[in-house]
């Protein structure tokens, strides 16, 4: 009975791992395939714009080096994308990511995708002005404007970039608190009132109405048929699958690393 059990114990804990590897495996291509794990390598470049934005807080240049060397420690693209697999591992299904990638097997999706390549590809920066200049003569039609809303709505696109920035800001803000003595710290109310301030009032719409404009740009060889086309991809449940998957990975991520960088700053102070 105990060498059946022993062994009923040793298939199920293979199973198990074998199970996570996989799961990892498939998240793994998933990142890469959509495109996520290069949009999560620009992360850097805004962190360490934000970091130099808060330098003018700091007395000392001693001190804002070490704000800066704790903030990048733990704010990173590396540990982002870490815990952004985590959260996949943690509460995705198997199938459902292994049908958001065979989405992208769609020659369609290969299609958009390669477009969107081109259209954030630095070098084409002078078409990119080029062709807004042109905008101003050849404005684009109520309808395909109401595509590009309805596309970005589905995928979610601004409030995903808003929800980034604010807790790119808020860590930030916390981290110059942290790197404060006791008496000379704020409150959690003020450190709202602080990110509430460092944010233009209208900055969803402002987030919004960049990316419909550069999406005027992106897709602009594109048919309003195939535009289509594409939008019912992401209205559809498994799309919708994703981008919810996506948001929460992403909120999941800068709530580990916001702790991180909390921690940090309470050794340091000790």
């Amino acid at each position: 009975m105990k060498i059946k059990f022993f062994t009923l114990l040793s298939i199920t804990l293979f199973s198990l791992t074998a199970f996570s590897q996989s799961k990892h495996e498939t998240v793994v291509e998933l990142l890469g395939k959509t495109g996520s794990t290069e949009q999560i390598k620009q992360f850097d470049a805004i962190f360490e714009a934000q970091a130099a934005a808060k330098k003018s807080s700091f007395k000392t240049e001693e001190d804002f080096q070490k704000f800066n060397s704790i903030m990048k420690s733990g704010l990173n693209s590396k540990d982002a994308e870490k815990y952004i697999i985590e959260y996949f591992e943690l509460n995705s299904n198997e199938d459902s990511l292994k049908k958001v990638i065979s989405i992208y097997d769609n020659p369609l999706m290969k299609e958009f995708n390669k477009v969107e390549l081109e259209a954030n590809d630095p070098k084409n920066q002078q078409e990119q002005i080029a062709f807004f200049q042109n905008m101003q003569n050849n404005p684009p039609s109520q309808e395909r404007i109401q595509q590009l809303v309805t596309l970005n709505n589905e995928l979610g696109t601004s409030e995903m970039l808003v929800n980034l920035l604010n807790n790119v800001v808020l860590a930030m803000i916390k981290g110059v608190n942290y790197s404060m003595p006791n008496k000379e710290q704020i409150s959690q109310e003020e450190i709202k009132n602080r990110l509430n301030e460092s944010l233009p009032a209208d900055f969803s719409q402002q987030m919004t109405n960049q990316i419909i404009a550069m999406s005027l740009y992106t897709y602009k060889d594109i048919s309003d048929e195939k535009l289509d086309e594409y939008i019912k991809i992401w209205e559809s449940p498994i799309g919708k699958y994703y981008i919810s998957q996506m948001f929460g990975a992403f909120d999941y991520s800068f709530s580990k690393m916001g702790k991180n960088i909390g921690k940090s700053f309470t050794t340091l102070t000790k």
